[in-house]
């Protein structure tokens, strides 16, 4: 190991990336589960401080937050390690128009259910009825759904195409952090 000038062993994020990178060699699954949930956890809580609810009287609602939360431990976090280990071996690089097929793919057979679920579960976790939920979903879908397309189609380009598949799941964390304010803020705008 190189000694650095943040010391032997690096900077603490030198020392982080490592253990990150140790940890979606051993457990991926589980590893982009926990990164998800954090992410998806901080950007509520932000969003929540930029857009503040007037009934939550300057409270975090941590019923949201746990909604967010749980959506990107249980679901988001298998479910897209999954989706991008299958276009991986279904779209290989050197397949023919394998750039193209991955992100018609993505933002055409994926996106719009995958919305639908997300939608559905975190209005169901904050405590909404069935119904209501169903109600949010077509007040704000298509909105939501153009917007994703809108701003998911670049960054799933790169993602999809030039990413390293272990990485994938990371940058699109990171991606999903500014995204996951714009989302909220436009969600919880239109709910009131």
């Amino acid at each position: 190991m190189s000694v650095s000038k943040h010391g032997k062993d690096g900077s603490i994020f030198e020392r982080a990336l490592k253990e990150y990178v140790r940890l979606l060699q051993q457990r991926p699954v589980l590893t982009k589960s926990v990164t998800n949930a954090v992410v998806s956890g901080l950007g509520t809580i932000i969003s929540q401080l930029i857009v503040a609810d007037p009934k939550a009287k300057g409270r975090i609602n941590w019923r949201s937050v746990f909604a967010y939360t749980s959506f990107g431990f249980v679901v988001n976090g298998p479910l897209i390690h999954h989706l991008y280990v299958f276009m991986e071996k279904r779209m290989p690089r050197d397949q023919k128009y394998s750039t193209i097929k991955r992100l018609l793919f993505d933002r055409l057979i994926f996106a719009p259910p995958y919305l639908l679920i997300f939608m559905y579960y975190v209005a169901i976790v904050e405590g909404n009825t069935s119904e209501a939920a169903v109600q949010r979903i077509k007040e704000t879908y298509w909105m939501i759904l153009k917007l994703n397309w809108t701003v998911w189609t670049v960054i799933q380009y790169v993602n999809v195409n030039y990413v390293p598949l272990k990485f994938r799941t990371i940058f699109g964390n990171a991606c999903a952090l500014v995204y996951l304010v714009i989302f909220s803020i436009l969600r919880r705008k239109a709910a009131s």
